[in-house]
């Protein structure tokens, strides 16, 4: 069975899951390692990356360990160029495509590149690439640390993905999780659905209700942008919240924003990590939304803390966690909060590929009692959150 029959099929996960399951292994290898050369054909090592931003950097120290110099960046925002990053010129995007156009392939290092693609291919650049099948080329550089998984690994999956698909609440979930499993194994965007809208990230409005007595916790709460639009989406009108920030500089803007919007009474900034144990952790600290736990000695040392061990002066009702890939641990640190009060949750999916239907199946054996929805808010499959909502939180037709 192709990928185009399955699409013919409308994507029912059934007939995903028995092509992933009786695929030849030699078959499921081989678009590992061609997917992107079938795009760049003989330019697969003559590349253009377009985006300097840390996806971009990151993606150039990977192809430098792999023995790769790329030709150069560039990038729509006009301050860079002319300038270096990582040791690369970065140019107008016209500049390499009158050079570069017909003998280079064109890799778009940013998320949500589908714009940028059609633009690329607009002024001429005959070879484009999304990023995903560059990473699946060089899986021992770049996965599983990227958020994409080589489909091969799927097959190990299969009996959880069944599990989660059967506890999700409503047909928009199912379907996100059908599509995400296609997509994660072909890279066939035709089959995925266009993003929910960015501005409720964390916040679905057409699930739950807002409540003048919620105690939001913020697990990652970078430099308040998530406090910020909870404010928004609650117009105001809620009793307190907890931002849990770790890496100082972050921290630091954080104070500084929520100062700005005066919710200083109403907001205790917490400098910590949270996860299943309490005391020192390595971290790695980037000022940005990236900072993340690592295992690496170049990390410092920052304190961490189960979120079940919290002297808590208020009783959460809503967390929200956005922490580069530590989702299942912090739930699992806070599994008896979750039991007792059973808070709404908005837990991200999107940096390790098994979280999609990993943590949905986590909460389930927590606290049983939770309606799972899944969201995606970005491209392909970036942004995506699991949601975990009480029956007196639901939003009644």
């Amino acid at each position: 069975m192709s990928s185009t029959e399955i699409r013919a099929n409308d994507l029912e996960l059934e007939n995903i899951l028995r092509q992933i399951e009786t695929e030849r292994p030699e078959s499921v290898r081989a678009r590992e390692r061609t997917a992107f050369d079938d795009i760049a054909g003989p330019f697969s090592e003559r590349l253009v990356l377009f985006g300097a931003g840390p996806l971009g950097k990151g993606i150039v120290a990977g192809l430098r360990r792999a023995g790769i110099e790329p030709l150069a960046f560039t990038d729509n925002n006009q301050n860079l160029w002319g300038k270096e990053v990582s040791g690369l010129r970065v140019l107008s995007p016209d500049e390499p495509a009158k050079v570069h156009g017909e003998t280079a392939c064109f890799v778009v290092t940013i998320y949500q590149g589908s714009t940028v693609r059609r633009q690329l291919a607009s002024l001429g650049c005959s070879r484009v690439a999304p990023f995903a099948p560059l990473l699946w080329k060089y899986s021992d550089i770049f996965i599983p640390q990227s958020g994409i998984e080589l489909p091969r690994r799927l097959v190990e999956q299969c009996e959880a993905i069944r599990a989660c698909h059967a506890i999700l609440a409503d047909d928009k979930s199912r379907r996100e999780l059908s599509e995400q499993l296609f997509w994660r194994s072909w890279l066939d965007y035709s089959a995925l659905s266009p993003s929910v809208d960015a501005h409720d990230t964390y916040f679905p409005m057409d699930l739950l209700s807002a409540s003048d007595e919620d105690v939001f916790v913020d697990c990652g709460a970078f430099d308040g942008d998530t406090i910020r639009s909870f404010n928004d989406h609650w117009g105001g009108g809620f009793r307190h919240a907890f931002a849990f920030e770790p890496d100082p500089e972050n921290r630091a803007a954080l104070a500084s924003n929520i100062v700005e919007m005066g919710l200083d009474d109403r907001v205790t900034i917490m400098p910590y990590a949270v996860g299943n144990k309490n005391g020192s952790v390595s971290f790695t600290c980037t000022s940005s939304a990236a900072s993340h736990l690592t295992t690496a000695e170049s990390g410092v040392s920052i304190e961490c803390r189960r979120l079940d061990d919290v002297k808590w002066s208020l009783t959460p009702t809503y967390i929200k966690m956005d922490i580069e890939s530590a989702e299942p641990e912090a739930l699992a640190g806070a599994a008896e909060l979750l039991r007792r009060y059973r808070p709404v949750l908005a837990i991200c999916t999107y940096h390790r590929s098994e979280h999609l239907w990993q943590i949905p199946n986590l909460i389930r054996s927590i606290a049983p009692e939770y309606h799972l929805f899944l969201r995606r808010y970005a491209e392909e499959c970036w942004e995506g959150v699991c949601y975990a909502i009480p029956s007196h939180r639901l939003k009644r037709a």
